[in-house]
């Protein structure tokens, strides 16, 4: 592959890609590259800088805090009661905890300490990777009172079906018409989304849970670092990148305040 065609191929990114997910393919593209020991794209990169995308911040996805009223209310049911059960209950802890959808998902009754208001991520994000048990979320404000009602209901759901609720390792069961439980696959996950969705009138993606979260406690006044730990980004780059960043109106009043403040001078 020739200089030539790694700039085609960075003209064919501008018109199809954003500059973050280009940059991410033509980084691809170079590490391939230098495998086999073609160094196209690090010389287009030095010769023709002026071609590169440059990536901005993107909009943060977060559900309005109207619509994340509505879908924490109560005002809405699923005809299936145990569905409605882990809806809700599943709603209250993405938005109070932080975690990713999967992480939720697939997570165990042995990793919810509510003495120590935290929950153990023990699937964290990327294939092949195994939790050190130190990956933890904390569990804030309503989800406590949440989780102790739904680990009720959860053990009246599950002894109906015969079994002993100590013994099934989801948090999240999910319970089949014959009885049978499991945990939640990603397709029926997304099926309870959708139901939710039909029930109470606010389209949503699991996913937008977790930088609702972040950006509600940086709204608050919560660190950047505070907001990230929480997270578990290893910097507060990803975290202000997609997560969660001052908003304009808080910025532009905390810079008035130190604009408009006295002077003192010390004689």
């Amino acid at each position: 592959m020739t200089e030539k065609d790694v700039c085609e191929f960075v003209i064919w990114c501008k018109h199809r890609l954003d500059a973050s997910t280009a940059n991410k393919y033509l980084r691809f593209l170079g590490e391939v590259l230098q495998y086999a020991g073609n160094q196209s794209v690090d010389k287009v990169k030095i010769a023709k800088r002026g071609l590169l995308p440059i990536a901005t911040p993107k909009t943060i996805q977060t559900i309005s805090s109207e619509n994340l009223d509505q879908l924490l209310s109560g005002l809405w049911a699923l005809e299936n009661d145990w569905w409605d059960t882990v809806g809700r209950s599943a709603l209250t802890l993405y938005a109070h905890s932080g975690m990713r959808p999967s992480e939720l998902r697939t997570a165990k009754l042995k990793d919810l300490d509510l003495s120590r208001l935290e929950i153990v991520v023990s699937n964290p994000k990327g294939k092949r990777r195994w939790s050190n048990g130190e990956e933890k979320a904390p569990i804030i404000g309503a989800a406590e009172t949440c989780m102790r009602e739904y680990l009720e209901l959860r053990a009246e759901a599950l002894r109906k079906t015969g079994q002993d609720p100590r013994a099934v390792e989801a948090l999240f069961p999910y319970i089949a018409e014959d009885g049978t439980v499991d945990y939640w696959n990603e397709r029926v996950w997304q099926r309870l989304k959708v139901r939710i969705e039909q029930a109470s009138g606010i389209r949503f993606r699991w996913k937008d849970l977790r930088p609702t979260f972040a950006q509600k406690a940086k709204d608050l006044g919560a660190p950047i670092e505070a907001v990230s730990r929480c997270l578990r980004h290893t910097s507060t780059r990803t975290t202000e990148l997609y997560y969660a960043r001052i908003r304009s109106d808080a910025a532009f009043s905390q810079v008035r305040q130190a604009w408009e403040a006295p002077t003192v001078k010390i004689l």
